[in-house]
């Protein structure tokens, strides 16, 4: 604008001053126009579009016109140039044409045409005149333009390299940004999320449970934990396959999520457990929620071919009421739910104040566990059986007692702590030390009797098992043949190749194997066959109904007793009718309340000699 007003207006004569002034206004006008044209391209790309092929053939039509309007100037009124107008117009369009090389760049047919269009006419032209001075200035025009050409090319190539890298950098930027997003959303769902089921795993759902407590305190509102076990799920690995049981959990998964809010957190705890947290303590609103998970849970599973069908048992402890720990309160719902699973009456049940006094009774009972061998608080009491054709006694069973601060606590409430704690493992060889000792010195009184000793599940998982009592026996000086090891039918729910492996080493070594409870558990036939039993002992719920169906039990055990070799004992029997009974349909022996209760160690050998004394009789 301001070169065009220059040559407009600088050198302007009367004999061309209209067609000046009109060229001036021609030009002035395109220049607006491009002006105007670059403000709504830029305010176009700052709000996020995107530059067209039109927007490119636009500018380069301005600019070329442009260049011919510079052009025209230099030709159309080139005959009433003096020399410094002369000298002016070359200047200008010099300048424009090398700032046209790096401006332009970015188009290489638009920069070249543009420094030819301006130079190499009027360059021409000089050339053409006979004035030497203006062939000197013309010669040095077609120069200049040719190394304008050559220039353009060079600095397009370079521009259009530039912007090629610029582009690739920015597609990389983006890529690594991608990967960058990727990988953070990858390691986020490794941290927190459950490979299986993508819901909270342990430590995120602990994570999240602090921070909803500290949003508790803080407006002083509560929460709940909901402990949600599955019922029937290990059979369905067991008899389908995990494939198919990692679909139910999948499934399972979908179901919990349909029933609650996005307020809720939810976690695949472990196995078939799932645990909820719920912004809320309102009981109303627990045993809705709780309603409905048991019946989405239950519903049939379409699973490649297979119906199944499974349910749930929920556990719910709320904070604060119950515990303000979240580890504690998860442990309390455990605790709720697995009291439930005994219960038929619905699926779901609260902690409570009961459960609270079971559960410090437990922990009680463990932390004196661990001192009970040390401070000789247990003892062995000794069952009498009898041989049933004449009631003469040919073993006794040994029953373990614990005797707490003048408390005597039963059987039912420690065994099963001790096995958790793994304890049972020391106490039970303690039982069996004593035991041997108890015949060493029956089998030096009175001959052949036998002491039978009841073993842990967690015992028989001990490789080493077999091993440590065939070391007892030899350090005792005992014969093997009068211990008998007695085993519970929930063995049978383990590892039956090692079970088999420890039992056929303790029948090599003479001790003999009874089943205990039989009929309450898991063993069959088949099992009972593999295993070549010595002994089965026929649980008391079947003797207490011998009027009902338990003689038809007891008639099955005595025939296929006969067949496979091994002997049975009727265990509570308390009755001379359930005796006679018992008698008559062959058990060979008999235990129970009607011949005697369990005996401490000291009354033994007078309970022995008595027993003699009436058979000699």
């Amino acid at each position: 604008m301001i070169a065009s007003g220059t040559l407009a207006f600088g050198f302007l004569q009367q004999a061309n001053r209209t067609e000046k002034i009109f060229w001036w206004v021609l030009m002035n006008a395109l220049l607006l126009f491009r002006l105007a044209d670059a403000i709504v391209w830029t305010r176009k790309v700052r709000q996020g579009g995107k530059g067209q092929q039109k927007d490119l053939l636009r500018f380069s039509a301005g600019a070329i016109a442009t260049a011919l309007l510079w052009c025209f100037y230099c030709l159309y009124f080139y005959p009433g140039f003096d020399l410094s107008e002369l000298t002016t117009c070359i200047i200008i369009v010099s300048a424009m044409a090398g700032g046209a090389v790096n401006i332009l760049s970015g188009d290489k047919t638009t920069s070249i045409a543009y420094s030819i269009i301006l130079l190499m006419p009027f360059s021409l032209l000089l050339l053409l005149s006979p004035e030497y001075y203006q062939n000197l200035l013309g010669g040095l025009g077609m120069f200049f333009s040719l190394v304008m050409v050559v220039s353009a090319l060079k600095s397009a190539d370079f521009t259009l390299k530039s912007i090629e890298l610029r582009h690739q950098n920015n597609l990389l930027l983006e890529s690594m940004e991608d990967q960058v997003v990727a990988r953070t959303k990858q390691i986020y769902d490794l941290s927190n999320l459950d490979v299986l089921t993508r819901l909270f795993n342990r430590t995120a759902f602990l994570s999240h449970v602090r921070e909803i407590k500290q949003s508790s305190i803080q407006h002083k509102k509560g929460f709940s934990i909901l402990f949600v076990d599955l019922d029937g799920f290990k059979r369905v690995n067991d008899s389908i396959g995990h494939s198919v049981g990692d679909e139910v959990l999948i499934l399972t998964a979908q179901r919990i999520k349909a029933c609650c809010t996005e307020a809720m957190t939810l976690c695949r705890w472990g196995g078939d457990e799932f645990l909820i947290c719920v912004p809320s303590n309102n009981t109303e609103v627990l045993v809705r929620l709780s309603c409905q998970l048991v019946e989405h849970i239950s519903g049939t599973m379409e699973i490649r071919g297979h119906r199944i069908r499974i349910s749930a048992t929920i556990g719910i402890a709320l904070y604060p009421e119950h515990s303000k720990d979240e580890q504690e309160l998860i442990q309390l719902a455990d605790m709720a739910m697995y009291h439930q699973k005994s219960s038929i009456s619905q699926r779901w049940s609260f902690f409570d104040d009961h459960l609270a006094s079971r559960m410090k009774r437990e922990i009680f009972l463990r932390n004196r566990l661990d001192t009970a061998l040390e401070n000789e608080e247990f003892r062995l009491v000794f069952h009498p059986i009898v041989r049933a054709s004449d009631t003469a006694v040919v073993a006794f069973e040994a029953l373990l007692r614990w005797q707490l601060d003048g408390e005597n606590i039963a059987p039912h409430e420690f065994i099963g702590l001790a096995e958790q704690t793994g304890r049972i493992r020391q106490i039970g060889y303690w039982v069996l030390q004593k035991s041997c000792l108890e015949i060493r010195m029956l089998t030096e009184l009175y001959g052949s009797i036998s002491v039978c000793v009841n073993v842990s599940v967690v015992q028989f998982q001990d490789l080493s098992f077999a091993s440590t009592i065939e070391e007892m026996i030899r350090y005792y000086g005992i014969e093997a043949r009068f211990l008998h090891i007695e085993i519970t039918e929930s063995v049978f729910s383990g590892d039956k190749e090692n079970l088999f492996f420890t039992i056929k080493h303790l029948q090599s070594l003479g001790i003999k194997v009874s089943i205990d409870d039989f009929g309450t558990g898991y063993s069959s036939l088949s099992v009972m066959q593999d295993l070549n039993v010595n002994i089965v002992k026929i649980d008391k719920s079947f003797i207490d109904k011998l009027d009902l169906n338990g003689m038809t039990i007891v008639a099955a055990v005595m025939s296929i007793s006969a067949n496979m070799g091994y002997k049975v004992v009727a265990e509570g029997v308390e009755t001379a009718e359930q005796a006679e009974k018992l008698t008559k349909a062959g058990v060979h022996y008999l235990q129970g309340y009607l011949y005697e209760r369990p005996l401490e160690l000291h009354q033994v050998s007078g309970f022995i000699q008595k027993n003699r004394e009436q058979m000699a009789h």
